[in-house]
């Protein structure tokens, strides 16, 4: 028997953007524990982008409030 199931977007969102902080936050400790140099404005760059990504899902996010 196969259920009907609804996402439920409060949850999916804040998975996604605890594995987009945790991508970043693992990217950076592994180059760190493989040695290898990447400058420190890079890891910035990528916590600045994945802000503006958690921004637009927000206000996107209003579009689809019930």
């Amino acid at each position: 028997m196969e259920e009907n199931k609804n996402i439920c977007y409060p949850y999916a969102h804040s998975r996604l953007d605890s594995s987009l902080e945790y991508l970043a936050t693992s990217l950076k400790m592994d180059c760190i524990d493989k040695d290898i140099n990447i400058d420190e404005r890079v890891f910035k760059m990528l916590a600045e982008r994945i802000d503006k990504l958690r921004m637009v899902a927000v206000e996107e996010s209003y579009e689809h409030s019930v």
